[in-house]
């Protein structure tokens, strides 16, 4: 972490003033910068992703009840503990099959009309898993027929483009607002952005205030901001790539099940032969022991009886290992859990 704080030192914004409750050049300048790679008109910076979409939803949905349709396994319903709805009194319909990203279709079946639809990309907890482009286009004209607002939690939307192959910004057209993270594959020490129209941004403001998101400063979360989208989006395709040979060698071993196969992002799930709060205690004690980090949150297979699930992400952290040197910790880690 040391290094990690030396090195945001070196950004040239390092230079600039502080930014203070949401002014200041740096951080309009960040606004700017990612409103203009997503196409849209205007973009507000968030210490927190929860609290940046628990305002866009308050946004979109009014004074109304109107309902925000939503997957049950998105973030935005397991991970929040129903934030949206505890504590901005809104109401959800959750659609969708376990384990896949709910199409046109579910919503063609919907007992009534939401306010807003939400879609993550990826779809995390079933994998990490993306619609087709033609099905994600397919809702956008939808949503737009129907006059519905379309949101994106796009936490991933830096590792979800390269199987898209397409600019990020036409991604982002399809929605009427875009929630962005700093630090997941970007590696950023906090923060988040919502993008979209400036009437939509404006509105905002109170609701920013309200989730206690006006911050004294974000100055060191605005820097890893920059530091991020200079340094880790150029690499997410290469990540994506090693992703998906990794996963291919990972799922010849005899008794492990790789999902999604192949995996349209840099992450995925890995399946495996052993209890989880075992499988835990030998990945962290291969870390302490070894240095080999191999993660330290395994919970319940869905896939394998008795089994464990780990969410394997590739990085730069992963760029010196090789696929073997991966698949021989991860046998060591089952042993030593079995034992």
């Amino acid at each position: 972490m040391q290094e990690s704080l030396q090195a945001l030192s070196q950004v040239p914004e390092a230079a600039l003033p502080l930014d203070v409750y949401g002014d200041g050049i740096a951080l309009q300048a960040l606004e700017a910068e990612v409103a203009t790679l997503l196409g849209k008109p205007a973009a507000s910076f968030f210490h927190k992703g929860v609290a940046a979409q628990l305002a866009a939803l308050r946004v979109w949905c009014g004074d109304g009840q109107g309902p925000i349709a939503l997957h049950p396994q998105c973030h935005i319903a397991v991970d929040e503990a129903d934030a949206f709805e505890r504590l901005m009194g809104l109401r959800g319909l959750r659609i969708g099959a376990p384990d896949t990203p709910f199409t046109v279709q579910a919503l063609e079946a919907l007992p009534e009309t939401p306010a807003v639809v939400v879609v993550e990309l990826p779809l995390r907890r079933a994998g990490f898993q993306l619609l087709a482009w033609d099905e994600l286009v397919a809702i956008s004209q939808w949503c737009r027929h129907h006059g519905i607002k379309l949101h994106l939690d796009g936490a991933r939307l830096w590792e979800s483009q390269p199987h898209y192959g397409r600019p990020l910004a036409e991604i982002a057209a399809l929605a009427d607002s875009v929630y962005v993270s700093f630090y997941k594959g970007l590696g950023g020490l906090s923060g988040a952005m919502l993008l979209g129209s400036e009437a939509f941004i404006e509105e905002l403001r109170p609701w920013k205030s309200r989730l206690a998101g006006n911050v004294y400063t974000l100055y060191p979360f605005v820097l890893s901001a920059f530091q991020g989208l200079r340094e880790q989006l150029p690499r997410m395709a290469d990540y994506r790539i090693r992703a998906r040979t990794l996963a291919a060698r990972l799922a010849q071993v005899p008794a492990w099940q790789v999902t999604p196969e192949p995996p349209a992002t840099n992450s995925f799930q890995l399946h495996l032969p052993a209890k989880p709060e075992a499988l835990r205690e030998a990945m962290l004690a291969m870390a302490r022991e070894q240095g080999f980090w191999l993660g330290a949150r395994a919970v319940a297979s869905q896939k394998i009886p008795d089994g464990a699930m780990v969410e394997v992400v590739v990085g730069n952290a992963a760029q010196d290992w090789t696929d073997d040197e991966v698949v021989t910790r991860w046998q060591q880690a089952v042993s030593a859990a079995r034992a």
